[in-house]
């Protein structure tokens, strides 16, 4: 994402750490943050931050989206074994996991109401890593 102010012409912007200029008492609002923040960089108090080119940039903002969207599986994962086992369904005893093609088939098994144990039992392939049943 591009900033606007790298846009403006005349406009020289000046990232910095936050936390180097933070601890500062007594600046409360915007304006004066502002004017703070411009009286230290003219005298050369705080020290500018590179600003990374425009792909690597995007390059983070994907990678920040992914690691989002994965976490966000991980957790309807949980949240579907939990509603499961509610229901008096463990099929995490017979498939290590639930959304591998075991799980899938079995879950597509019980939505059409195939309710019969033994059935659902055989559903577990040789190769998919089904957990003995003893």
């Amino acid at each position: 994402m591009r900033c606007v102010l790298e846009d403006l012409p005349g406009v020289e912007m000046m990232p910095v750490n936050a936390r180097h200029v933070k601890t500062v008492p007594g600046r409360k609002t915007d304006a004066t943050d502002a004017t703070w923040l411009a009286q230290l960089a003219a005298y050369g108090l705080v020290h500018a931050l590179s600003v990374l080119p425009e792909p690597i940039r995007q390059l983070r903002d994907l990678t920040r989206a992914r690691t989002a969207i994965t976490r966000e599986r991980a957790r309807e994962a949980q949240r579907l074994e939990k509603l499961l086992e509610d229901a008096g369904i463990k099929l995490s005893a017979v498939t290590s996991d639930i959304l591998g093609v075991s799980g899938r088939l079995m879950l597509e098994a019980l939505i059409a109401s195939d309710h019969d144990p033994a059935a659902l039992a055989e559903w577990p392939s040789v190769g998919c890593g089904a957990r003995s049943r003893s």
